[in-house]
């Protein structure tokens, strides 16, 4: 008897046990739940409402981008390392050629970026980048050929000069271009013939990022010099179409964020440096003293972005300008780079340009593009382009045409 009560005493503490570890079992996937819930939750919220880029202007702080352009063959041929700030509008740029050298690991000897690229994909060039110039990269994007050729059409082409007449072709790849001098509408396809029409012989390299930046400052150019060009960007099923056809870490309020950028952008809004560097002993392009120069470099453009002034730190005295006569006016360049003189420009070249040309026209070489505008203020010109070649001393070239105003004075 006493046997069975014991029995039955063992038996009820046993489900008692199983009810109370059922209970907790229970609690417990409750508030699991809760905690994946309200993750979840926030996680949503951070993705669709929360922009790093927000956060930072907010707190008044720089953040910092890079962008890889890959071809046909997907081999990287250029990047650029960024500074951006919503605060103040302004983006900063430094391009990096292929063949520069930078630190995956500063415990090891520098790679190319090609090469990086080979062996470690875009992570090992973005990590590159990021222990190179000692700043946390928050944005990370990669743009191929077809993607570029996708967004220049969507945006309608763009405008560009063009100061030699080209003629270029490749069957094999396909890339073909026909331009004579004058403004020109390139299409996606044309842009992308033009990053691969290459004419300075051991420099290719360099010379395909003075392409990528023609590309990008004169896109730039269309936004600033067109209200309608703004709002189309602005649009949301425009700019989400758009960034969908880059691979980046972006989410819908980084890129409302960017576009907000993009859309009041002005002459300050942009500027684009390419890296200090030197080619070393085994014939590798590398960063001058041990990349030292380079975090100098991004350190000094990021005061530059930061800068709360509206007022500008360039006075004419900074433009170095070549004053070229198109029309059939005996010593015009001469006259006017005298009068530009008196102005303040710096003193420059001054010659013919060649040719005949009924429109004047102001070329920006160094990335600077409120350069260009501070000089076609000045003289009255309302075509302005990028046709970037840092091989020269003078940054701005004043193309005079039949219709600039000083002519008849």
């Amino acid at each position: 008897m006493k046997m069975d009560k014991k029995n039955e005493k063992n038996i009820n503490d046993k489900a008692l046990k199983t009810i109370s570890q059922a209970n907790k079992k229970a609690v417990m996937l409750i508030i699991f739940s809760i905690i994946f819930s309200v993750s979840f939750i926030i996680a949503l919220f951070y993705y669709f409402f929360v922009s790093e880029l927000n956060i930072a202007k907010k707190n008044d702080e720089p953040l910092y981008f890079a962008i890889l352009f890959v071809d046909d063959n997907r081999e990287i041929y250029g990047a650029y390392v960024g500074i951006v700030s919503s605060l103040n509008n302004r983006i900063g740029l430094i391009g990096l050629p292929r063949n520069i050298a930078l630190w995956e690991n500063k415990n090891y000897a520098p790679l190319k970026l090609n090469q990086l690229y080979k062996d470690g994909g875009e992570s090992a060039v973005f990590r590159a980048i990021e222990t190179s110039v000692d700043k946390k990269i928050s944005y990370r994007m990669s743009i191929d050929n077809n993607q570029i050729s996708d967004i220049i059409d969507l945006m309608g082409g763009i405008k560009m000069y063009v100061e030699e007449p080209i003629e270029y072709k490749n069957e094999e790849k396909g890339y073909e271009l026909s331009f004579d001098i004058g403004e020109w509408l390139f299409t996606g396809e044309k842009v992308i013939s033009y990053l691969h029409y290459l004419t300075m012989k051991g420099y290719e390299d360099i010379e395909t990022l003075y392409r990528l930046e023609d590309i990008i400052i004169n896109s730039m150019m269309g936004l600033i010099q067109s209200p309608q060009f703004r709002n189309i960007i602005h649009a949301r099923s425009m700019r989400n179409t758009i960034f969908s056809k880059v691979k980046s870490n972006l989410r819908p309020p980084d890129i409302e964020a960017f576009t907000e950028i993009l859309a009041n952008s002005n002459e300050r809004t942009l500027v684009i440096e390419n890296i200090d560097a030197r080619i070393d002993d085994n014939g590798v392009l590398v960063p001058i003293f041990d990349g030292n120069v380079f975090i100098k470099q991004m350190d000094d453009l990021t005061l530059y972005v930061e800068l709360k002034t509206q007022k500008s730190e360039l006075n004419n005295e900074d433009v170095s300008l070549t004053v070229l006569n198109a029309t059939m006016v005996a010593g015009l360049a001469d006259r006017i780079n005298i009068r530009m003189r008196y102005r303040g420009f710096s003193a420059g070249e001054y010659g013919n340009f060649g040719t005949n040309l009924n429109e004047s026209v102001v070329l920006v070489r160094d990335g600077q593009i409120e350069k260009a505008f501070m000089v076609a203020n000045e003289g009255r010109v309302n075509r302005i382009y990028a046709k970037t070649d840092r091989r020269v001393l003078n940054n701005v070239v004043l193309i005079l045409g039949n219709d600039y105003y000083e002519i008849t004075q």
